[in-house]
């Protein structure tokens, strides 16, 4: 799933852009299934997007681990 994609990056990388989720999407469909795993990760209160504009990056909360 798109979550679980979302997680894997974070958990080799902690702290990832914005846009870089969406660059390795295939279609319109994905980019989709992509954002509302953003949404459900962050109303989860699984990660966290800080930043405005084209600084925006995703990140792990703190204290969360890729199992919680």
């Amino acid at each position: 799933s798109k979550i679980t994609d979302v997680l894997g990056r974070l958990y080799r990388r902690p702290s990832v852009s914005y846009r870089s989720l969406f660059q390795s999407a295939g279609n319109k469909s994905e980019l989709v299934a992509t954002f509302l795993a953003l949404l459900e990760l962050i109303k989860d209160k699984r990660i966290r997007v800080d930043g405005a504009g084209d600084e925006q990056y995703v990140r792990l909360r703190e204290g969360e681990t890729i199992g919680d």
